[in-house]
């Protein structure tokens, strides 16, 4: 998908992708759109790259349709989750 994230596999020597497939341009776009709706509705951005791995754990197996649509899933749920109330104290 992009320059970078070949640099960034390549350096994890491959050990965090365990042969999973290129981040596709939609992928990217829904994780993105998932970062976004989670850190909006939990009213705090550290919930939004936590969102993103817990459905990224889920999704790794499959094909890229599958994927697309669990993360549109994920996307959902996290709209739907609603304001963490609390933070995570993880500063």
């Amino acid at each position: 998908m992009n320059a970078w994230f070949d640099r960034f596999v390549e350096a994890l020597d491959g050990s965090a992708q365990l042969g999973a497939p290129p981040l596709t341009r939609e992928e990217a776009a829904l994780v993105l759109e998932l970062a976004a709706q989670a850190a909006r509705a939990a009213g705090a951005r550290q919930f939004a790259p936590l969102a993103a791995y817990l459905a990224g754990r889920g999704l790794s197996g499959g094909d890229v349709d599958e994927r697309l649509r669990g993360l549109q899933h994920a996307c959902d749920a996290a709209r739907r989750a609603g304001p963490a109330g609390e933070p995570l104290g993880l500063d």
